[in-house]
């Protein structure tokens, strides 16, 4: 497999986050870190996957209800389960997915 290095400026709380994992699983940092960036963007383009299957829905008049798209986030690990007490009550009725 071949690999690109490159740097980026740790805060002092994430190294030393890290330090602990390193000592605690005997792993390097970057094999940490990798895994790491690799679950975040993985989870972050399926979530623009999910964004851009809406938007296409949406402009094909197949609009899905509020509270489904809330339940699938949070079934999906994407949303806490307390996300409704955030939008103030708010029902699919009154709520717009752009």
């Amino acid at each position: 497999m071949s690999a690109t290095t490159t740097s980026l400026r740790l805060p002092d709380d994430v190294r030393d986050l890290y330090d602990t994992l390193v000592a605690a699983t005997g792993r390097s940092r970057n094999d940490l870190m990798v895994e790491a960036l690799r679950l975040v963007g993985e989870r972050q383009l399926k979530e623009l996957a999910r964004v851009q299957e809406g938007q296409r829905q949406l402009r094909a008049g197949q609009g899905i209800p509020f509270e489904a798209v809330l339940n699938e986030l949070r079934a999906n690990g994407m949303l806490p389960h307390d996300e409704d007490e955030h939008t103030g009550g708010s029902t699919g009725a009154d709520r717009a997915l752009a």
